[in-house]
């Protein structure tokens, strides 16, 4: 979710999850992590922005245990609400940032691994995000990131400007490399047809890179 300022994603919680696509995207991306990743019952997983929890829900079903971080309190709340009617006991929320999360005392790493989905694009710091991610995980941990390929700037129904209009692969794969992942990855998980902004019906693509942590 939007880092440096959550309270459009407060005002949308309750109804984030009513959007079908949404829900879609969410089914792929999970989809694409098993695909892309060894996923293991006994990992200790960090989700970064993981909203009401529509990945962090199925992927608490194929690993240890997850902490979901987020910087809209109003969404971790569905996603607590989702755990309790569910009795879902794997899961722990923090209201935090990635980049703030080496400080919070609600996160507790290593992680074998951190995901992240649709989030990266509204950190106006790409490159401090991702390291802050592999600073959090074990040497030889998996980092897995969904995110929109490079788009014409009409994806966001409200036109919001402190985005990235998505990212070029190649660009994705040289960050990864410079925060010291190898065995990089990036394949596609997921289309989404919609109408833009501009009115347009188009076909946006979002893709999972995936990587390991160099050990020492």
């Amino acid at each position: 979710m939007h880092t440096a300022s959550s309270g459009g994603f407060d005002q949308r919680a309750e109804t984030w999850d009513n959007a079908p696509r949404r829900v879609r995207l969410a089914r792929d991306v999970m989809n694409a992590l098993e695909r892309q990743l060894p996923v293991n019952a006994g990992w200790n997983v960090l989700e970064a922005g993981a909203g009401t929890g529509l990945v962090t829900i199925p992927l608490s079903r194929k690993v240890g245990k997850i902490t979901a971080i987020d910087t809209s309190r109003e969404m971790l709340k569905e996603l607590e609400k989702k755990c309790l009617e569910s009795a879902i006991t794997n899961i722990t929320t923090c209201h935090s940032g990635i980049t703030e999360a080496l400080d919070s005392a609600c996160i507790h790493p290593p992680f074998d691994c951190v995901v992240s989905s649709m989030m990266l694009h509204h950190l106006p710091d790409t490159s401090a995000a991702v390291r802050a991610m592999a600073s959090l995980l074990s040497p030889g941990g998996y980092i897995a990131i969904a995110d929109l390929d490079s788009e014409d700037g009409f994806f966001h129904d409200d036109g919001n400007t402190d985005v990235h209009h998505g990212f070029r692969r190649s660009s994705i794969t040289a960050l990864l490399e410079n925060s010291g992942f190898s065995d990089i990855t990036t394949g596609t998980a997921a289309r989404i047809g919609k109408t833009n902004r501009a009115g347009i019906d188009k076909t946006y693509t979002v893709f999972l890179a995936t990587g390991h942590l160099c050990k020492p």
